[in-house]
């Protein structure tokens, strides 16, 4: 009987190793993601919506590098809405404004160079 226990223990420590090893091995094939401020290459599209009362927008942003959509302006209260796109290391960028109420606007920012934009987004507004 203890012969069993014994077997049974080393199939079972068999078993654990080889799914240790798997694992290490799926880790390692596994891309590495960009680094924070480096290359921007790999980051892809991330998708950004942002609305309030007087208008809002949505896009996306593109490698960190390009932030693009649409904004509105929905009241009629001289209030023009834009998007603020935030950069990683601190700071931000601004869309132009729309307005008047009822407008459509694309937009198309970049990010200035050495710069990469975090993914966040909002919706501010100007007096217009």
């Amino acid at each position: 009987m203890n012969s069993m226990k014994t077997g049974g223990r080393l199939a079972g420590r068999a078993l654990a190793t080889l799914a240790l090893g798997l694992s290490a091995v799926a880790i390692a094939a596994a891309p590495a993601p960009a680094a924070v401020g480096g290359d921007s290459s790999a980051l892809g599209c991330t998708p950004w919506r942002e609305w309030r009362g007087e208008g809002g927008g949505s896009g996306e942003i593109c490698d960190g590098a390009r932030a693009t959509g649409n904004i509105y302006d929905a009241k009629a209260d001289g209030r023009c809405p834009f998007i603020k796109f935030y950069y990683a290391k601190g700071g931000h960028k601004s869309s132009p404004s729309v307005g008047p109420a009822g407008t459509i606007m694309r937009i198309d920012v970049s990010a200035d160079p050495g710069k990469y934009f975090n993914g966040d987004a909002s919706v501010e507004w100007r007096s217009c």
